[in-house]
């Protein structure tokens, strides 16, 4: 009995020591976990740059592999995320265009709320994915669009006033023309170049733009009888009479290179294109101009606002979500992280205290707008799911001559009303 006594002792002695170094070695193999990371965007000229990020992401953490995913140009990267979701595919990280795209995919967002990524946002880009006082989405950077044009082609064409109406407009394509260029590169053919940024120029330039979004669902207005929609057609017709001879035939990459190769003058587009165009071109000197739809002094503005936000998949993994939180707060908030928003993506980041340095042409007049308060918002990620593809096939059928302007404005109206 004494010897069994010993030998008990013994083992629950040993069994004393070795528990915590077993837990201590569970922990260890738990923290070095692999996780793969599935990061889904849609722009196609980040894709080899945020691998490049990814792979300054797994230098600081090696237990996460990072496989970035890029869905996007003329593809409809929101029909293939919904068929990534049916097929429980869905990514880790990925983009929301805003609240009517929030509630697309609310059961498979989480929380952000307090999270260390968020902590240096400017407060104002947090707000359409601020949902009933949680914060559901990051934004990353701002952005600002209209028509980009060649600095040099309206000097030698003697553009010497940069147009902030229609009509001065019209006098800077008739005097580009005159020199021997194309004024306009439309991209005509690109559904988001109609369909959400010619379009929210319309609801943006609205006295109360989110209210006329409001009355629009409870059907106390139309676009049919609204001024800003009547105006429409005449920038639409302006682009058509001084454009490419085949403006649906024209997408958004192809207006890059007649843009950069110094054919076209103008092209409606932002921020977004400025790392294609110099890299076609480093020799660039550009700008941008507001997208005017009659001559009233309140067109001398740039639409701006929050692209995108990139939310966390809450029905991945708990280690797979934290990964996700450490690469958004990486992407943001490290010194690698910035350098690639500002000087690698060209972004005007959503954020305090990080330089604009980087910034191109496009950029810093986006930044020269903004210190003169001359902005309208992005209002496109209030429009129901489809409507920007329903304005892009009407939009189109009238540049073709298949249709009226009023067939346009009648069929925006109920595709709203269908879709709402």
């Amino acid at each position: 009995m004494k010897r069994l006594f010993k030998i008990l002792c013994t083992v629950m002695l040993v069994l004393a020591v070795s528990l915590p170094v077993f837990a201590e070695g569970a922990q260890e193999k738990k923290a070095d976990e692999k996780v793969n990371l599935h990061f889904f965007q849609f722009k196609p000229y980040l894709d080899d740059l945020y691998k490049e990020l990814a792979a300054e992401f797994e230098k600081e953490y090696p237990n996460v592999t990072v496989e970035v995913e890029t869905i996007g140009g003329g593809t409809q990267w929101q029909t293939i995320l919904k068929s990534k979701f049916a097929a429980n595919e869905g990514p880790d990280i990925f983009p929301v265009e805003g609240p009517s795209q929030y509630e697309l995919w609310s059961e498979y967002i989480a929380d952000l709320s307090g999270e260390a990524m968020m902590k240096n946002v400017v407060p104002f880009a947090k707000e359409d994915l601020n949902i009933n006082g949680k914060q559901m989405g990051l934004p990353v950077n701002l952005e600002g669009y209209g028509y980009i044009y060649n600095k040099d082609i309206f000097a030698e064409a003697g553009v010497d006033e940069l147009p902030k109406n229609l009509s001065e407009l019209e006098s800077a394509a008739k005097k580009v023309k005159a020199a021997g260029y194309t004024p306009f590169a439309t991209g005509y053919s690109t559904w988001w170049v109609i369909g959400l940024h010619l379009m929210n120029v319309a609801f943006a330039q609205q006295d109360d733009p989110h209210g006329f979004i409001e009355d629009l669902d409870n059907g106390s207005a139309e676009m049919a009888s609204n001024s800003r929609f009547q105006d429409l057609q005449d920038t639409i017709d302006l682009t058509i009479e001084y454009g490419e001879r085949n403006p649906l035939t024209t997408d958004h990459n192809m207006q890059v290179q007649l843009f950069a190769n110094g054919k076209a003058a103008m092209i409606q587009q932002g921020v977004w294109k400025e790392v294609p165009i110099y890299e076609a071109n480093p020799e660039a000197n550009i700008g941008v101009l507001p997208i005017p739809l009659n001559n009233s002094s309140r067109m001398d503005r740039i639409p701006v606002g929050v692209p995108f936000y990139y939310v966390v998949n809450k029905t991945s993994s708990e280690a797979e979500q934290k990964a996700a939180k450490d690469f958004l707060d990486f992407h943001v908030n490290s010194e690698i992280g910035q350098r690639y928003l500002t000087e690698e993506f060209g972004f005007i980041p959503a954020l305090k205290g990080v330089s604009s340095e980087g910034l191109g042409g496009v950029g810093q007049d986006i930044l020269k707008y903004s210190d003169q308060d001359k902005l309208i918002p992005w209002v496109f990620g209030s429009f129901p799911d489809g409507f920007a593809n329903e304005a892009t096939n009407l939009i189109q059928a009238y540049v073709a001559g298949r249709n009226s302007w009023g067939d346009v404005l009648s069929g925006l109206d109920a595709a709203w009303q269908k879709l709402k």
